[in-house]
């Protein structure tokens, strides 16, 4: 039999480029294939997999999303194709398209509820293909991170609170689609879930809060995803409250309070983008760069009330992000995914996401605690 070719579309990029050595290291015999606008910087990250003496052959072509011809070539014969190529609200299903009418299965590092729709539309499941959008960091850990601590001794899960904070740099599609997303691109601002059903309005912004295990006072926004509304379907969730952290942040909240146009789709998102990195620099100078996530679940288990926390505290955006992404090409090389189209969320192993998280040297803290955030906040003394 053949060896497999995993084709990794932007693969020398912020989170290409984790996706590529990820799976050089998993999949030593698989062929790598490395993509991407820019043909030399392809061919030196295939030289550089390739030093390292691994068994499969890594390959590198230009391939570009604009250009239809050069990114079927590079689809051609691949058993996955990884869409690490932004920003994913431009690109939509253009990638999708071309890697399923080449035979591949596919995985998106974003992609949400746009791209689904339109991929529905194909009926993968009826000719065996099987697509895998939000498989990142922010979509994707964060609704795989709530649904592995429901699995806690958590049997009737009813109420979720939680805190997401970044402090890090930001890439041109990366900066695109933060933009996109605040503007309603992946949910809506100021909104939570409420007995079923989204409410508008529901939750205002805290400003000079103290947060547990954020370091001093933090401006905390609500925003209610598209994914953590499925959660809350999936779970059976009576009340959500999420809040997008900013820590410090004055760069980064003055240049978006200018950015209103771009947030909407209404005016050039690339010189908005640019302004938010430049902004995003200027917050983390002098800083070490962080994520954190803090989750709070709180319901029954065997008929008596319980709660259970989790946080996760990381050193980069786009260690994590393709991780993820890494791990649902995997799940699909090994044939753990149904045919059709999935959210990453609701598809991958959590157990085995957060257990394969846990080792990552960039992780300095991954705990459960059986306490509220506030008293773990405390103690900082978890379990796993």
């Amino acid at each position: 039999m053949n060896a497999p070719i995993i084709a990794v579309l932007g693969g020398y990029g912020a989170v290409g480029r984790v996706v590529a050595r990820e799976l050089a290291s998993v999949h030593p015999s698989a062929v790598l294939r490395i993509g991407g606008r820019d043909a030399e910087r392809a061919a030196e990250l295939a030289a550089e997999l390739t030093a390292t003496g691994r068994p499969g052959p890594v390959e590198s072509a230009r391939a570009d999303t604009a250009d239809a011809a050069s990114l079927d070539a590079f689809c051609r014969g691949s058993r996955i194709v990884v869409n690490c190529a932004g920003p994913s609200y431009l690109v939509l299903d253009t990638v999708a398209r071309v890697a399923l009418a080449a035979g591949a299965d596919y995985v998106d590092a974003g992609g949400d509820e746009p791209v689904h729709r339109a991929l529905s539309e194909r009926h993968l499941a009826a000719d065996g293909r099987t697509a895998l959008l939000t498989a990142g960091m922010m979509p994707g850990l964060t609704g795989l991170l709530p649904r592995w601590l429901a699995t806690q001794e958590l049997s009737e899960p009813s109420r979720l609170t939680a805190y997401a904070g970044t402090m890090d740099r930001l890439t041109p599609a990366g900066a695109a689609d933060y933009l996109l997303s605040l503007g309603g691109g992946y949910g809506e601002a100021q909104s939570a879930w409420r007995d079923g059903a989204r409410v508008l309005r529901a939750l205002t912004p805290l400003a000079d809060a103290r947060l547990p295990f954020f370091p001093g006072t933090v401006s905390a926004y609500p925003y209610l995803s598209y994914e953590i509304e499925r959660l809350a379907r999936d779970l059976g969730l009576s009340t959500v409250d999420w809040y997008n952290v900013f820590d410090g942040g004055s760069h980064m909240l003055k240049t978006l309070s200018r950015l209103q146009g771009a947030m909407a789709g209404q005016s050039d998102l690339t010189p908005a983008a640019r302004e938010l990195i430049d902004a995003a620099a200027l917050d983390l100078f002098g800083r070490a760069p962080y994520q954190l996530f803090a989750l709070e679940l709180t319901g029954r288990h065997e008929g008596v009330p319980a709660t259970r926390s989790l946080v996760l505290r990381a050193g980069d955006t786009y260690r994590l992000t393709g991780l993820v992404a890494a791990l649902a090409a995997s799940a699909l090389l090994e044939g753990a995914v149904a045919p059709g189209v999935h959210y990453a969320a609701e598809a991958l192993d959590p157990s085995l996401v957060v257990e394969r998280v846990a080792k990552l040297d960039e992780v300095s803290l991954l705990a459960t605690y059986r306490v509220p955030l506030a008293e773990a906040g405390d103690t900082e003394e978890g379990e796993l």
